[in-house]
C-alpha cells in the first residue's frame, strides 16, 4: 500500500508538471501565431503601397489636402481594401482585415504613434506605421507642402480565431499525456482505499505480515525475503498472543516426522534472528532454552 502511495503521489507531480508544459507551450505559441500574423499584415502593408500607386498619386494627395484642410485637424480613415486583404497570406483574417489612412500636419507625422481606435475591443493586432511626407522639392506655397500621410494595417483576431491558427500539436500531446496521468492518479487512489479498506495484515512492531500474500512487509513497504521455513517461524510468532513459541512445538510443526529436530532449529534461528533484527524493530530471544520469544527490541 505505501508503494501504491508513492506511486499515486508521483502520478500528482507528473500531472500538474505535463499541464504546466501544455499551458507554457500553449501560451508560446500563441504569441508565435500573433508575431506571424502581425509579419504577414506588414508585408502585406508594403505589397500594397507598392502594387497600388495612385495611394500617393498627386490626385489623392490633393484630395488628403482637402480633407485636412476642411477637417481642421488631423483625422484617420479606416476601411476594408481588397487589394491588402488579398495579399494576406493568413487567409483566416483576410475578411477581418482593414487599412488605415491618417492624415495630419507633416510635422506631427514624424512623431506619429500607431493609429489605435479606443471605441474598438482590444483583440486588434496592428502592423508597423508607413509614413509618407511632403516631398522636400515641393515649395512651401503649394498645398500639400505641409502634409503628411500614414498607413497601417489591422486585423480583428480574437483569442479563438488565433488558436485556431496556433500550433496546436505540442500542447495537445502534453495536455492529453496529463489526462492520462490524471486517469492513473486517481485509479491508483482509487486502488489504495479499496486496498486500505481490504488490507488484513498484522502488524506487530513495524513488521508486517500479509496472510492473503503470504509476505511480511518491512517499514518501508518492500518484502522481506525469508525462506519457506523461515516464514512459517515468523507466522507462527504472529498467531501466538504472547509472541513465545516452544522449541518441541516448532520442531512438530515444521518436521513431524523427525525425531530429534533440535540441531535444525537451532540452524533456523541463527539464520533468521538478523534477518528480523536488521530488518525491523523486533528480535528474537531465547528463554532457557526452551521457547523463542519475539519482542519489540529497545530503542
Amino acid at each position: 500500500m505505501i508503494n501504491i502511495r508513492r506511486a499515486a503521489h508521483l502520478s500528482i507531480f507528473v500531472t500538474f508538471a505535463l499541464l504546466l508544459f501544455s499551458l507554457s507551450f500553449g501560451y508560446r505559441n500563441y504569441a508565435l501565431a500573433e508575431q506571424a500574423v502581425v509579419s504577414d499584415l506588414n508585408q502585406a502593408l508594403q505589397q500594397t503601397i507598392m502594387q497600388n500607386p495612385q495611394l500617393l498619386s498627386r490626385d489623392t494627395i490633393q484630395a488628403y489636402t482637402h480633407l485636412l484642410k476642411t477637417a481642421g485637424s488631423p483625422l484617420s480613415i479606416e476601411s476594408y481594401n481588397r487589394s491588402f486583404a488579398t495579399s494576406l497570406r493568413h487567409k483566416e483574417i483576410r475578411e477581418k482585415s482593414r487599412l488605415v489612412v491618417q492624415v495630419r500636419n507633416r510635422y506631427a507625422t514624424a512623431h506619429l504613434q500607431p493609429y489605435i481606435n479606443k471605441d474598438e475591443s482590444s483583440h486588434i493586432l496592428s502592423s508597423d506605421t508607413v509614413i509618407w511626407l511632403s516631398a522636400a522639392n515641393i515649395t512651401p506655397s503649394m498645398p500639400e507642402a505641409n502634409l503628411g500621410i500614414s498607413f497601417q494595417g489591422r486585423a480583428e483576431c480574437t483569442p479563438p480565431l488565433i488558436l485556431a491558427m496556433m500550433d496546436k500539436q505540442v500542447p495537445a500531446l502534453f495536455f492529453l499525456l496529463a489526462v492520462i496521468s490524471g486517469c492513473l492518479c486517481f485509479y491508483l487512489y482509487r486502488r489504495k482505499r479499496v486496498t486500505a479498506d481490504t488490507d488484513t495484515r498484522v502488524s506487530f512492531g513495524d513488521l508486517s505480515l500479509s496472510p492473503d500474500e503470504a509476505f511480511f512487509y518491512k517499514p518501508d513497504g518492500d518484502k522481506l525475503k525469508l525462506t519457506p521455513l523461515q516464514y512459517n517461524v515468523m507466522e507462527m510468532f504472529f498467531a501466538s498472543p504472547k509472541h513465545i513459541l516452544q522449541r518441541a512445538d516448532i520442531c512438530h510443526a515444521l518436521w513431524p516426522g523427525k525425531d530429534n529436530a533440535d540441531e535444525t532449529l537451532n540452524t533456523l534461528m541463527r539464520r533468521l534472528r538478523p534477518l528480523i533484527e536488521e530488518n525491523s524493530n523486533l528480535k528474537i530471544t531465547t528463554d532457557r532454552g526452551r521457547a523463542y520469544i519475539l519482542e519489540i527490541a529497545e530503542s
